[in-house]
């Protein structure tokens, strides 16, 4: 397993590397691009010599030109940029210097700080949502879909398949506009809050209040997170536990007395995850996806915000910085399923 983990990170190098020729080469052809007008914050106070001077930075940085201000092939721009991105540098570890790489992601136009500050404030928040937006909605679709399999063309089968599947056909934008509109407003419910992640003033909070109030401005987003992955997870595993259930192994179980929750649950339950393993790498991208529209509509400072606000003000380094960034996470996400598909079966090996 460790053999196949580490040969996996090694693949993983030039599966990046590839992701981000084609993101380099998508942004590269964008429009206002080669003129530099993407390349500028700057406003009606700002003078066309700054203004110059600061589209020539960013472009430098880019590897669009050298430091003279001349221009560079678009051939050569991919090595320059990747070269000032990742560089190999020494680390000491017990006094012994080790050379590894170094990530450089560059500077923000728009925010005019480094990158990687932004990253290391917005990620753990639309990681933190992503997760427990995966767990809920495991933990709801797999009972779920149990129940439907042992109850098979019973009343509970049919309800359950109608309920989530109407929440399925729901746009996410729709509901999020009517949680906001009725859950969120002061003149209905009011229930939670609208936006953000924690009250203005936190200072006085213990930790356990400060835990609550993070949960209470997460529970709209996660809401309109997970209510459309029900249906597709739970009918996944109603046809597994449907496919096992019909087996020679569970077949036996039944002739020799044992009862049908104990099949269910000791026999046939983990075969029945298989699937939904393999289902789970895809969950994760389409979340990330999703944390776009989710964190926007929030107000919620993470990866999803941040690449909204890039995308609209066009600034480049950022958007480059942060598909990169998700590309990494879905790569991982595949290696962890991989690791995951392993436990749960013992006839799978990667040695």
């Amino acid at each position: 397993m460790l053999t196949y983990i580490l040969r996996r990170i090694f693949l993983m190098i030039p599966t990046l590397i590839g992701m981000t020729l084609m993101l380099f080469m998508v942004l590269r052809f964008a429009p206002g691009v080669a003129s530099g007008s993407a390349l500028s914050s700057g406003g009606e106070m700002q003078s066309s010599e700054a203004r110059n001077e600061e589209i020539r930075r960013a472009k430098e940085r880019l590897g669009m030109v050298d430091k003279n201000g001349a221009a560079i092939p678009m051939w050569k721009q991919y090595f320059v940029w990747l070269g000032k991105t990742v560089k190999i540098d020494t680390y000491s570890v017990s006094g012994v210097n080790i050379p590894g790489p170094v990530v450089d992601l560059g500077t923000s136009v728009k925010y005019r700080k480094p990158i990687v500050e932004l990253i290391k404030e917005r990620l753990p928040v639309t990681i933190s949502i992503n997760i427990i937006a995966t767990v809920i909605v495991y933990m709801i679709a797999i009972p779920g879909g149990m129940l439907s399999a042992a109850r098979r063309g019973a009343t509970f089968d049919h309800a359950w398949s109608f309920f989530t599947i109407s929440l399925y056909s729901l746009p996410v934008i729709w509901i999020g506009s009517m949680a906001i509109g009725f859950l969120a407003n002061r003149d209905y419910l009011a229930w939670f809050p609208a936006a953000g992640l924690h009250v203005t003033d936190t200072t006085s909070h213990t930790f356990f209040e400060y835990a609550m109030d993070y949960l209470w401005h997460l529970a709209l987003p996660i809401l309109v997170s997970t209510y459309g992955g029900f249906a597709y997870l739970s009918k996944q595993m109603r046809a597994s536990m449907l496919d096992n259930l019909e087996l020679d192994y569970a077949r036996t179980a039944r002739a020799k007395g044992l009862s049908g929750f104990v099949i269910a649950t000791r026999h046939v339950f983990r075969n029945s995850l298989l699937p939904l393993i393999t289902i789970a790498a895809g969950i994760i991208p389409g979340l990330l996806g999703g944390s776009v529209i989710i964190e926007t509509m929030f107000s919620i400072k993470g990866m999803g915000e941040l690449t909204y606000q890039a995308t609209l003000g066009r600034d480049l380094p950022v958007i480059q910085a942060t598909g990169l960034v998700s590309g990494a996470i879905v790569l991982i996400s595949y290696l962890i399923t991989d690791i995951c598909y392993a436990i749960a079966d013992p006839r799978v090996s990667y040695d």
